[in-house]
């Protein structure tokens, strides 16, 4: 790609771009605008309503490998192991403290209530009106972790709790840690679906990371601050609990690969290079994402309009990919930092999209409730034919900054009083949902060229 010409701004699109409008780019929130204050077109607020409620298609469970009813049953157990030593009715000396406890217990029985285990065959996968596998492994951790706290507090509370075995603990959890991290060379099969894989694997071990630092201190008298214990005895849980699923699940992943192959060197290289693309990209896109709320180098004005909402979503997208990334690469998760370059790659794509749109002209109020449909429909059609692009793992990780926006177009719609500030913001997200999800295929082709250690420099 080549850089962007310059373009000058003229005195008419700065002072245009100036005004009230602009809060909106600068993250103010608007004042709604009722129905009679408007000025242009009026929508049906019912029709409005009935688009929002057709909400966004549920995204794929496509996580590459399965998590089993064993998986997220063992965790249940756990936090019914931790549940049972507090008693029902607990008693200490502080009756605040006691109440607390009362209501925390009762809390954390009815979560483990609720989310009992429904499958028959504890080896079963998931069912297609369940949540995806890898929320519910998060939703059992969860309430492991409650547990874990309830307990934490309440031995705290009965000064049974020894500070000593705390650091113990944490000391194991490092120790186990190291050692995931030092048999981990990043292996698999399909290059895509491993670096889905073990961008899942690095998150947790960064929550095992946390959950081991010897900090805060136990409380020398925990008695005196039984709360603060079982925050420090659930962060403890909860780096154990997720350090288990990393390796199950990459024991799984592992386990249906014959020849499972090292991709350590091809994911970081391939961080590196994404990061080099975007940075060139940038470059041409600078005076853009350098500008401030009251100096957008547009010819025209943007106000009142969902083309400021459509350009300030762009620019956050990229805004948030590039931090992400640099987080990543800085805590060394080199497979996230290719998954956040690679969604930079798509933001830049879809945020040169916005601006040829802007400059044409394109992007004023929408005339009628079945523009807004319309637009709805786009988006949807967009999403699912970026997921489609194989490896489906890997688009749907890339593909997400679109699904949230066209989540967030259709509730702004149910929540629409006919006014047109509603409607634009709506209209505004539904449009970048599709533009960005125009731009994933091309993303996903670079990740994947770059990830192909025989590819040629691009």
């Amino acid at each position: 790609m080549t850089d962007r010409p310059r373009r000058v701004r003229s005195r008419r699109s700065v002072l245009a771009a100036c005004g009230a409008g602009m809060a909106a780019l600068a993250g103010c929130s608007a004042v709604g605008i009722r129905p009679g204050d408007d000025e242009g077109p009026e929508y049906d607020a019912g029709r409005l309503a009935a688009i929002g409620r057709e909400g966004a298609p549920s995204r794929p469970d496509a996580f590459p490998v399965t998590v089993t009813g064993e998986m997220t049953e063992r965790h249940s157990e756990r936090a019914r192991e931790l549940l049972d030593a507090v008693p029902e009715r607990p008693e200490v000396p502080n009756g605040v403290v006691t109440r607390r406890l009362r209501d925390h217990r009762e809390e954390v029985a009815e979560a483990l209530d609720e989310s009992g285990t429904e499958d028959d065959d504890p080896q079963a996968g998931t069912h297609a009106d369940e949540e995806p596998g890898l929320e519910r492994l998060s939703e059992a951790r969860h309430h492991r972790a409650d547990a874990a706290e309830l307990l934490g507090a309440y031995r705290g509370a009965t000064s049974e709790l020894d500070p000593d075995r705390v650091a113990e603990r944490r000391e194991t959890l490092r120790s186990d840690r190291r050692s995931f991290e030092s048999g981990r060379d990043y292996r698999g099969g399909e290059p895509g679906v491993a670096l889905v894989v073990h961008a899942e694997l690095e998150g947790y071990s960064d929550r095992a990371r946390r959950s081991a630092e010897a900090w805060p201190p136990v409380p020398d008298d925990p008695a005196t601050e039984p709360f603060k214990v079982g925050e420090i005895v659930r962060g403890l849980e909860a780096g154990r609990a997720a350090l288990s699923d990393a390796r199950r699940l990459r024991d799984r992943y592992l386990d249906g690969i014959d020849d499972p192959q090292p991709f350590r060197s091809a994911i970081t290289v391939t961080a590196h290079r994404l990061d080099r693309r975007a940075s060139f990209r940038w470059r041409g896109l600078h005076e853009y994402l350098d500008a401030g709320p009251d100096d957008l180098p547009f010819d025209r004005s943007l106000d009142g309009t969902p083309a400021i909402h459509l350009f300030a979503r762009a620019k956050r997208t990229v805004d948030s990919a590039d931090r992400a990334a640099e987080e990543a690469m800085q805590a060394g998760n080199q497979a996230n930092a290719v998954l956040a370059g690679a969604r930079r790659i798509a933001g830049l794509r879809a945020l040169e999209s916005v601006i040829d749109a802007i400059e044409e002209g394109k992007y004023d109020s929408p005339d009628d409730a079945d523009r807004v449909a319309a637009a709805r429909a786009d988006a949807v059609d967009a999403i699912e034919t970026a997921r489609g692009t194989s490896p489906v793992a890997l688009s749907d990780e890339l593909a997400f900054p679109a699904h949230d926006a066209l989540r967030l177009g259709v509730r702004r719609l149910e929540e629409a009083r006919n006014g047109r500030h509603d409607v634009n913001r709506a209209f505004a997200s539904l449009a970048y949902a599709r533009l960005y999800a125009g731009a994933v295929p091309e993303a996903l082709a670079t990740a994947i060229r770059y990830l192909d250690p025989n590819a040629d420099a691009a």
